[in-house]
């Protein structure tokens, strides 16, 4: 399996960052709710495209966490920080479900439609895949694309231009790639809510309950389902400012120790 380009930044224990779909590193790099230079200050950052964008990788949750095994192994990292946004957050708790041994923490962005909550999203993007086109991007996708609301408003307001740095980032992968990485959110979802309930970690959410692509409802209920979770809920720019001491303050407190 060909490992993606690596983008390390600071240093100290491992921290794993996965991106969210239509998403990559250079989004992320734009607008996230964690803040990637203040978290920097922390951790060893690693960051990567899933799949290198590759219009022939594998997508799916469960790729997606071989991948990220396989990553962690080619650095001789035994235990990590994982952290992630959306699909992300997915890959995360999918490693820490079928892999606990080499994850200490997470931190869990935004978690995705999950469950029963899922069921019409997967059918959405069946049908996103099987109407994408190898060659360009086709106008209805381009009209699914501009509807994203990242980043929200409030955001958008403290940091104007955001949206539409973003948006040009999103219409402009491989068009070959839209179906993979839609065909690959159709086929995944979260783990069963008892394997939550087995999480023995510390795990933070954060979640936005004005992101309708993002159910607050799900945020909430892995807070229940997860051991000693604990949940931001983000409504201003106060909060996001606050965020970035509460991220700072949950990765100090995990053990330094690789081994352990």
């Amino acid at each position: 399996m060909k490992l993606p380009s690596l983008h390390i930044s600071g240093s100290g224990q491992p921290l794993f960052w996965m991106h969210g779909m239509l998403n990559s590193v250079e989004s992320d790099s734009i607008y996230s709710l964690v803040d990637f230079a203040r978290l920097s200050e922390q951790v060893q950052l690693i960051r990567y495209n899933a799949c290198d964008k590759a219009i022939d990788g594998d997508y799916s949750w469960n790729g997606l966490v071989t991948e990220l095994k396989g990553i962690m192994e080619s650095l001789k990292y035994n235990k990590a920080i994982l952290g992630g946004v959306s699909m992300g957050s997915g890959t995360a708790l999918y490693t820490a479900i079928r892999h606990p041994k080499i994850v200490k923490a997470l931190v869990l962005v935004t978690p995705p439609p999950a469950w029963e909550v899922r069921t019409a999203t997967q059918a959405l993007y069946e049908k996103i895949a099987l109407k994408a086109r190898p060659d360009h991007l086709p106008d209805f996708l381009k009209r699914i694309i501009q509807r994203n609301q990242d980043p929200p408003e409030f955001f958008e307001q403290q940091f104007p231009g955001t949206r539409k740095k973003l948006l040009e980032l999103r219409m402009n992968f491989n068009p070959a790639y839209y179906y993979s990485i839609y065909h690959g959110g159709a086929i995944s979802d979260f783990p069963l809510r008892e394997e939550l309930k087995q999480l023995g970690i510390p795990t933070l959410i954060i979640g936005d309950p004005n992101d309708p692509g993002h159910p607050i409802e799900v945020a909430r209920e892995m807070h229940q389902l997860i051991p000693n979770a604990q949940l931001i809920e983000l409504k201003n720019i106060q909060d996001y400012f606050q965020l970035q001491e509460t991220v700072s303050y949950f990765v100090k407190s995990i053990p330094q120790n690789n081994n352990s």
